[in-house]
């Protein structure tokens, strides 16, 4: 094994000294099988919400529902105090099965439905970021039904590049997201013209998996500039900044951790200027998902077979880029164990049995020796793992089970194959 400290040998390690068998959860519930640790959930979210309060008073974690969107997680996260971020009608009814309360939802999103921007102003979300000028015109209607006043904010493209993954950068002209500054004031003129929209915010968000804080301070410079230009031009003091989220999680040992004490640097730098821009003090929201929950989740998988093609030595596991689509859709590097081996250490890429080449978790992993039958474990496959997964090939997806204040507990069912027919009509 690598020479340096190995905290996700450790994490498991920890599992294990706690009486949590991974080998023997995937016997009982089989495989391919999520994990999710809510005592990890915990932790992290009371790490962040701990920090920002130490520099911000007035502020919402919100968190991100495109990242994991597990019921039992959600209920978890409700009753630790966070809000949501939705993007989604679905997204929306998910929030409501856990129990959120609806004044602690945000709904984003760049391309919503007539019909979930109907849904939101029905159910009364705390926010609605657009990122059309045309939105502003169905919100205004459907609010004019309901006889309620809808609060808004606009979701701002200040340019602002990331080092991060170009199908995860969000926040650059290039991208569809947001609107630029000439737009967003337009948007922010026409909404406050409007009969039932109240302009209360500004949106940024960036990207995700980010580990450089310097975005984040440009960021916050765009956005205190702006809302001085929109006071000062429009007349108009916003009540919500929402910055987003994006932190970034190490996916390796050799990988950066987010500096969560310099971002909240950061955070005391809005803090103080927020006193010269605003009359009172602005709700900040942020709206993490990753940072929440992905290094909570681990995809247990069977080894099917192990087989050597042209000096190459492959393992063939029973989860698939159906179940995981990371590896295969942005080249992600999450790191695989044998926990049923202490053998010498051994080179193999590792794939499933979807029909794509593609469908690859690894190559030249470092693997304690393989057979068949052994039980792999990919870690930080709480975020985007099971809510980007499909039924590619026609594969039930796997079954979610979650570990929390000592126990363990299956919170979703393995899909049979009646599941992945039961919507057709022959």
């Amino acid at each position: 094994m690598n020479v340096k400290s190995d905290f996700f040998l450790d994490y498991i390690g920890k599992l294990r000294d706690r009486g949590v068998d991974l080998n023997y959860l995937a016997e009982k519930y089989g495989t391919p099988l999520y994990f999710i640790d809510g005592n990890v959930v915990k932790q992290n979210y009371e790490n962040l919400r701990n920090a920002i309060h130490e520099v911000y008073d007035k502020f919402l974690i919100c968190y991100a529902y495109k990242a994991n969107t597990c019921i039992a997680l959600l209920k978890l996260l409700n009753s630790l105090g966070a809000g949501a971020e939705v993007v989604s009608g679905g997204e929306l009814y998910a929030a409501k099965l856990a129990g959120v309360p609806m004044d602690k939802v945000v709904f984003d999103g760049v391309s919503k439905s007539p019909g979930e921007l109907s849904y939101a102003v029905f159910e009364g979300v705390l926010l609605i970021n657009i990122e059309n000028i045309d939105e502003l015109y169905w919100i205004n209607k459907f609010a004019e039904e309901f006889n309620i006043k809808v609060s808004v904010g606009v979701r701002v493209n200040f340019d602002i590049p990331t080092k991060t993954h170009s199908n995860i950068s969000t926040g650059a002209r290039i991208h569809k997201f947001g609107l630029n500054v000439e737009n967003a004031f337009k948007a922010y003129s026409l909404a406050s013209k409007l009969s039932h929209v109240h302009v209360a915010g500004i949106h940024v968000h960036i990207g995700s998996q980010i580990t450089d804080i310097q975005p984040y301070s440009m960021v916050v410079d765009k956005v205190l500039s702006f809302c001085t230009e929109l006071k000062k031009l429009l007349g108009l003091e916003l009540e919500i900044i929402d910055l987003g989220g994006g932190f970034g999680i190490p996916y390796s040992i050799e990988d950066s951790v987010f500096p969560l004490n310099d971002y909240c640097k950061v955070i005391e730098k809005l803090e103080h200027a927020s006193k010269e821009i605003f009359t009172s003090q602005p709700l900040l929201i942020i709206e993490p998902g990753r940072f929440i929950v992905g290094n909570a989740g681990i995809l247990l998988t069977r080894v099917n077979y192990v087989k050597e093609n042209y000096g190459v030595k492959w393992v063939l596991v029973d989860a698939g880029m159906n179940d995981l689509i990371r590896p295969a859709l942005y080249g992600a590097h999450h790191p695989i164990y044998n926990l049923s081996s202490n053998e010498d250490i051994e080179i193999y890429n590792v794939g499933g049995p979807v029909c794509e080449s593609s469908d690859v978790f690894g190559f030249d992993v470092k693997l304690n020796r393989v057979k068949r039958g052994d039980l792999l474990a990919i870690m930080n496959a709480g975020a985007y793992g099971f809510s980007m997964s499909s039924n590619y090939n026609s594969r039930p997806r796997p079954a979610v089970i979650m570990y929390y204040d000592g126990e363990v507990k299956l919170v979703r069912r393995r899909e049979s194959y009646a599941d992945l027919f039961s919507h057709e009509i022959f």
